[in-house]
């Protein structure tokens, strides 16, 4: 860490002087699993501690699909028992953060040909929907090919028998649920820390007794009591378990690449499109996001620097070439490539076999006898957070001998849900505060009822300050964001929690004022106000598209 970002807020300055008491459990990475496993932890009575090494949700959770699903290809290997339990936790989603995660249509084409027969994926479709009978979503259609033609216009027409269409959902904004979770999770009494890293577990007599925490923005290093410590570190599992001896290799993640454009002619223009694809038969998507279009995503075993991934030539080529045998018309060339994003899945290592046999089903890695009241999580996903934290919670109670305590996540909504009416609370934000239509639909749309917290702020004339014109981002927002939700540093505050700052381009006037904004807010010095800048412009290039692969037609 820079010798200059130095500095805490003072709800960061409230969690560091946490660390000299004892907890119950240590959650090791803020991921969305291990913001779910603090949350439900905290709610059932246990002293708990999150620490993230980076932000809540900079890792895998803001690299993937940004897709709730019920994982209707789960349904190929026969594991009905995740695919319940994935569409029954896509249905709480729903409900308990309907401001971020919204139903979508998903459009699965049918053709000669192909790895599926059609009639195969329509008794799919039908055990789909029997799988969520608790649903709230319509349930699956059958198109001709026709029908479909008539819907989506643009599709190759070489061998096309039809369609089905199904709903699941989508989370655009996979950051803001990860803050949201951590949020519940600090309501509930847990203590939050990010930027601050687990630099060595104590382990005395084969049981865990502690963790040492390195506060990275003040490099000072903290010394905690615990007897449990959940590893959520996502692809990182194996980087926290560095120095135990005897422990084998745990994760073996696949790389999977996005990509945006623009919209193009024949694209469905609010449906997503899964289909499979033509040169290996793996799953393919074209999803609609945020007024533009993502591609992808790919699934290749990786072995390399999990810090500074991104995509390759042949990723490049290969979602460009199947983009367009299934959409003819886009045409899309790797000019047309907006930015990309490159993720690693934590999927348990498996040295043989291909990317698509390895399970998605979650795992507990218990290290008991050689460290007890250790246990690394392999494998979760944004659906079934939930799930994971109420079965983490249950054997953390077990190991501490605390007994049976129900679990209260279910019945519970997140931080930004409250009972409002979407139009008219952003309509009525617009009215009070000045701002405009848009400005007020984008806070309704990323923070839900918390949005009367940024119009709070916006009482006083200093706020007001208009930082981006293009979003409308204020002074306030970003004071608010440092107030309430865990942000610390410039890019915190860019691409996690106000997200303008999600992609490759921001203005640089922008960047300054913002940094501007933040410095004055938490009374940063010069020096690390630079060094934020210059650590969020480094942060960029991983948006790019590393080498302009052929055209492709």
């Amino acid at each position: 860490m820079d010798e200059h970002r130095t500095g805490s807020s003072p709800e960061r300055s409230r969690a560091v002087r946490s660390l000299k008491e004892p907890f119950d459990v240590v959650v090791v990475g803020a991921g969305i699993n291990g913001c779910g496993v603090a949350w439900d932890a905290a709610l059932r009575g246990l002293r708990v501690l999150l620490v993230e090494r980076d932000d809540i949700g900079s890792g895998t959770s803001s690299w993937s699909s940004r897709l709730i699903h019920g994982g209707l290809k789960y349904l190929e290997k026969l594991d009905v028992k995740l695919v319940r339990e994935s569409l029954r936790e896509r249905e709480w989603l729903l409900g308990a953060a309907p401001h971020l995660v919204r139903p979508l249509r998903m459009i699965l084409p049918f053709y000669s040909g192909g790895k599926h027969n059609p009639f195969v994926l329509e008794a799919g479709m039908l055990a789909y929907d029997v799988l969520s009978w608790d649903k709230s979503l319509s349930r699956h259609s059958v198109w001709s090919r026709r029908g479909t033609l008539k819907r989506v216009p643009g599709l190759n027409r070489e061998g096309l028998y039809g369609a089905a269409a199904y709903y699941d959902a989508q989370v655009e904004l996979a950051e803001r649920l990860c803050v949201e979770v951590a949020l519940a999770a600090r309501s509930a009494g847990a203590t939050v820390l990010n930027h601050a890293s687990v630099e060595s577990l104590e382990v005395v007599n084969g049981a865990v007794r502690g963790v040492e925490v390195e506060d990275r923005l003040t490099c000072e290093r903290h010394s905690v009591r615990t007897r449990v410590v959940f590893n959520t570190a996502g692809p990182w599992v194996d980087r926290v378990l560095r120095g135990l001896e005897g422990e084998p290799r745990l994760i073996g993640g696949t790389k999977g690449s996005h990509f945006i454009v623009d919209r193009f002619v024949g694209a469905p223009s609010k449906d997503a499109l899964y289909y499979e694809a033509r040169s290996d038969g793996r799953p393919m998507m074209v999803l609609p996001w945020r007024g533009q279009i993502m591609i992808g995503s790919t699934d290749e075993r990786f072995e390399g620097g999990l810090d500074d991934v991104g995509p390759s030539r042949n990723e490049i080529e290969y979602i460009l070439d199947e983009t367009n045998a299934v959409l003819p018309h886009a045409n899309l060339t790797a000019e047309d490539l907006l930015w990309g994003y490159t993720g690693v899945r934590p999927l348990p290592y498996t040295p043989d076999g291909s990317e698509g046999d390895i399970t998605r089903r979650h795992a507990f890695n218990d290290h008991a006898p050689r460290a007890a009241g250790l246990v690394s999580l392999l494998g979760g996903k944004l659906t079934t957070f939930r799930q994971v934290g109420e079965e983490a919670t249950d054997l953390a109670l077990k190991k501490l001998g605390l007994g049976k305590r129900r679990s209260a996540t279910r019945r519970l909504l997140l931080p930004g849900a409250g009972p409002v009416d979407r139009e008219v609370f952003a309509r009525t934000l617009a009215e009070t505060t000045g701002l405009g239509t848009s400005t007020a639909d984008r806070l309704v749309g990323i923070y839900g009822s918390r949005a009367r917290g940024v119009a709070e702020r916006l009482l006083d004339p200093a706020m007001r300050e208009v930082l981006d014109e293009e979003s409308g981002l204020t002074a306030g927002e970003v004071a608010f964001v440092m107030e309430e939700e865990f942000a610390e540093t410039l890019t915190d505050v860019l691409a996690r929690r106000t997200v303008i700052g999600i992609g490759p381009t921001l203005p640089d006037e922008t960047i300054e004022r913002v940094a501007r904004a933040a410095a004055d807010h938490a009374d940063w010095s010069e020096e690390r106000t630079e060094s934020e800048v210059a650590v969020y412009r480094n942060r960029l290039k991983r948006f790019g598209i590393p080498e302009r692969s052929r055209a492709t037609a």
